[in-house]
């Protein structure tokens, strides 16, 4: 098993907008509202964490560099409680504002509300980056890409994402990496387009709607003028253009009125 197998694991699943869901309505748990940047104090003094499976108690600890290894954080379930354990070097740096340390407790914040479960670990490794063997299959059961759409989510406020320029911008409003911040720039850029692309869809449908029932109508014309005409050319000019006019034809070419040519 190599290290993107060891440090990721598969889980229920759930879509992008379902991780997102639960980012919102855990910074609602904290009555967080619309603050930015996120202060883990207020998160971690808590001691309480609304996670799928229900109201769970919550430990934050923090432990020297050296225990961890090359695992930055890890999150598990201990006696019914779920504990986020990470580097000291990490809590130092996310009270500093540094991004990557800030993205690493929104993360295992995510698979503390997302996946704790009985027996289960989930590990943030030093210098993970990128997709893993489990989220390359399938994104939607990956637990690191849940956690990394969770975080995101819990970091950033789209609502004020949408009024900056570029990633560059959301990065530094957020303190978040630029990673994150291209990530959430091209959604919000996606969103805004989605409705203009369901017009042009929409106007596009009535373009072809149109365009069949106008050539419907002059199918219909030709047939009708077709039907109209007498099987016989005009005996004045030759075209097929006669008509029944009593007992008479007359022609709509070229005024000729008189008997059916077959009469003689």
């Amino acid at each position: 098993m190599n290290d993107e197998e060891h440090d990721d694991r598969r889980v229920t699943r759930r879509s992008n907008d379902e991780c997102r869901r639960l980012a919102r309505e855990t910074k609602a748990y904290f009555k967080l509202g619309r603050t930015w940047p996120i202060s883990f104090d207020r998160v971690f003094r808590h001691e309480k964490l609304m996670t799928v499976r229900g109201e769970m108690p919550l430990s934050y600890r923090v432990v020297d560099n050296s225990i961890l290894g090359l695992t930055d954080a890890k999150t598990e379930l201990v006696d019914g409680s779920v504990v986020i354990t990470v580097k000291q070097i990490i809590d130092s740096e996310a009270r500093f504002g540094v991004d990557r340390a800030r993205m690493t407790l929104a993360h295992e914040l995510g698979h503390a509300v997302m996946h704790a479960t009985p027996g289960a670990v989930d590990n943030r490794a030093t210098g993970a980056t990128g997709t893993t063997t489990v989220s390359k299959l399938n994104a939607a059961e990956s637990a690191e890409h849940q956690a990394k759409v969770f975080a995101s989510a819990f970091l950033i406020d789209d609502v004020r994402a949408a009024e900056l320029s570029t990633p560059l911008e959301i990065a530094q409003e957020f303190l978040v990496s630029l990673t994150a911040a291209e990530i959430c720039f091209e959604r919000i850029q996606a969103d805004r387009e989605r409705p203009a692309a369901a017009e042009r869809v929409l106007q596009a449908n009535k373009d072809f709607q149109a365009m069949m029932r106008r050539k419907e109508e002059e199918e219909k014309n030709k047939k009708e003028k077709k039907k109209r005409y007498l099987d016989a050319r005009c005996c004045a000019c030759r075209f097929s253009t006669l008509i029944q006019l009593g007992t008479k034809v007359a022609c709509e070419t070229c005024g000729y009125v008189g008997d059916h040519p077959d009469d003689g």
